[in-house]
Formats: structure tokens, C-alpha cells, sequence
């Protein structure tokens, strides 16, 4: 496995970008390759995350070396289906951001495929553009109030991702941001594909039509359970409290093809509780 990695990685060095791909893709085969050996710091690039997902792609389809070292790591399986398209460390006395951008490759089914891609690098490109302003914005205020900007505190600002469930029908996995400056706050983003189908699927699509009853009844069922503890504190159903999913609730399927509904930290409870999920069996499960 060494050796096909090291041949692959030799040809992905020495491989010329197509002429139709332009100067971005050069330089995130150079980024990439300084994050590598020198962990230098990079700049964050929409143009330049889409250029290298398509050198993926290409050096997928056009060395079986590449191909073949791809489909033997563990997870990812017979086809790359999720993989790291851009990974960059960006450091500055404002901020601290730290982004692996997964992308999807999907055979056979390229607009899926590219709808998807496209929607992850622009929601990140913009969640972590507002996360840039709300840094700076920050910087400004405490320099205005009299702060020293060289005891300023730099924002650290995460971007990752995790595959929660990948079978012959599902592929789930989660981006996850996380955002800290005094305390930290995350953001989740889902994306649960039956590969059957070759679409996105809800949670009545794996519930039933009475999904929302079904999600409701098992997650206050086990808030109850979880209450009993007195170190669990939930909020109080009319003072935030849980009273239904809603309907574009996050959820991902987890290995045993589970539904896993997330509420973010504060949402149904305190911030010390963190992240509440709740699983859910499917009905055939």
C-alpha cells in the first residue's frame, strides 16, 4: 500500500495540469504540497478547491496506479466517495482558521455529484468569510475600547468533516465548523445520499409519512430518560425546550443506518450539555 501511494503521489508530483485547467490548479498542487512537507500557510481559494477536486478526479480516471492506491484506503472503499479536496491552515494575529473540505465523487451521477460539491464550497467559502468579519469586527472593537491589538486574541475558526455511514445504499457524513474566540460555538452541516436512488434523502424518506411524530415521541422519550440524571439539564418546553423537530432538521445516518438527529449547543439545552443527538431506528432497520 506504501509503494502504490508513493508511486501515485510521485506521478500526482510530475503530472502537468491540462491545458483547459488554468493557473489555480498549479498553485493548489503547490499549496497542497508545502501543507504536506512545511504546514506553510496558505490562502483560502473557492476557484482553487474546485481545480483541485478536478485534478482528483482526472488523476482518478487517468492513472489505474493513482486509482488503485485510492480504492485500498480504509473507508472510502471500492470508489473515492468522500475525500479531502483542499486542506489549508491560514494564521494571523486575527485569526486562526484550519479548514479539510471534503468533496463528493459520485460514478454516474454528475449532477448530483456537482450540485452537491457546489453547495459545500460556497456555504464554507461564505460561513468562513462571515467568520473572517466577525473577527476583524471584533479586533476593531476591542483596539476602539482601548485594547492593546498585540494582547488581541485570535478567533479559531475549524472546518472538518466526518463519514458517519457509508453501505451499499447510504453515504452520511457531517461538516462540522467551529468557531471559538471565549467559548466555542458550532455549526453542523448534513449530507445523507441513497446511493440506490441517486438522491438526497429526508427524514420522511426514511421514517414515513409520520416521520415528525415518530422523531418527536422517541427524542422526548429519551430527553425524560436522560433528565433523570440531575447532572442533565434540558430547557423547559415554552422556554426553549424541545417541543418538535422541525422540518430541515439535521440528522446524518450512523454505521448501523440509523437516523441520528443533532440539535446544535444552546438549542434544547445549555451550553454545558454540548450537542444533543438522538438515534432513531429506522422502521425496517
Amino acid at each position: 500500500m506504501k509503494d502504490l501511494w508513493e508511486q501515485a503521489r510521485q506521478q500526482y508530483r510530475e503530472t502537468p495540469p491540462p491545458e483547459e485547467l488554468n493557473f489555480a490548479v498549479a498553485s493548489a498542487l503547490r499549496a497542497g504540497e508545502r501543507k504536506r512537507t512545511h504546514r506553510r500557510t496558505v490562502r483560502r481559494s473557492l476557484s482553487a478547491s474546485l481545480a483541485a477536486c478536478a485534478c482528483f478526479v482526472l488523476l482518478v480516471n487517468a492513472s489505474p496506479t493513482f486509482a488503485q492506491a485510492v480504492a485500498e484506503v480504509p473507508v472510502l472503499g471500492d470508489l473515492a466517495r468522500v475525500f479531502t479536496v483542499t486542506q489549508y491552515t491560514v494564521e494571523d494575529r486575527d485569526h486562526l482558521i484550519d479548514v479539510r473540505l471534503p468533496a463528493l465523487d459520485l460514478a454516474g451521477d454528475t449532477d448530483l455529484e456537482q450540485r452537491i460539491n457546489t453547495e459545500i464550497s460556497t456555504r464554507i467559502d461564505q460561513i468562513l468569510q462571515e467568520a473572517e468579519d466577525r473577527a476583524r469586527e471584533t479586533k476593531e472593537a476591542y483596539v476602539a475600547t482601548g485594547g492593546d491589538p498585540d494582547d488581541f486574541m485570535p478567533i479559531i475558526i475549524s472546518v472538518d468533516y466526518e463519514i458517519k455511514c457509508q453501505s451499499q445504499q447510504y453515504l452520511s457524513f457531517v461538516i462540522t465548523k467551529t468557531e471559538t474566540l471565549a467559548s466555542a460555538y458550532t455549526e453542523h452541516y448534513a449530507y445523507n445520499i441513497d446511493l440506490t436512488a441517486g438522491r438526497e434523502v429526508t427524514l420522511k424518506d426514511l421514517l414515513g409519512p409520520d416521520y415528525k411524530e415518530i422523531a418527536n415521541a422517541a427524542i422526548s422519550e429519551e430527553i425524560a430518560r436522560r433528565s433523570q440524571d440531575p447532572d442533565n439539564i434540558f430547557f423547559l418546553q415554552g422556554e426553549g425546550g424541545f417541543t418538535s423537530i422541525s422540518g430541515d432538521q439535521t440528522f446524518y445516518l450512523d454505521a448501523d443506518k440509523n437516523v441520528v438527529v443533532l440539535f446544535e449547543k444552546y438549542e434544547i439545552a445549555p451550553g454545558f450539555m454540548g450537542v444533543q443527538e438522538f438515534t432513531i431506528p429506522l422502521p425496517n432497520g
